[in-house]
């Protein structure tokens, strides 16, 4: 009780100002460093690098190293990485296949 009898507020309203901004600076600390906790926390894409040899697809690609989704998918996640806009892929090539 010491502390209330050496302070007095002398303006309510800016009390309350203060009082609110207060809050108002403190809950934006909070959210900012969830929003931060949230963006370190996801999964960062792993991929396996695959030199193309004569005769490969990336039909053939996506269901050798990424058997467990959908084929389209897979090639679509692979031509997505890789740049690819057509299926064209050449003997040399290195695609990255994400791995999950």
């Amino acid at each position: 009780m010491i502390i209330f009898n050496k302070y007095r507020i002398t303006n309510i309203n800016r009390f309350k100002r203060f009082v609110f901004m207060s809050v108002l600076f403190i809950s934006i600390i909070i959210f900012a460093s969830s929003l931060t906790i949230n963006a370190y926390s996801k999964d960062i894409p792993q991929f396996k690098y695959i030199n193309v040899r004569e005769g490969d697809t990336l039909w053939s690609l996506a269901s050798t190293y990424m058997d467990d989704i959908e084929i389209r998918k897979a090639i679509f996640e692979i031509s997505k990485h890789n740049n690819i806009q057509n299926a064209s892929i050449y003997p040399g090539d290195v695609i990255a296949i994400p791995v999950k």
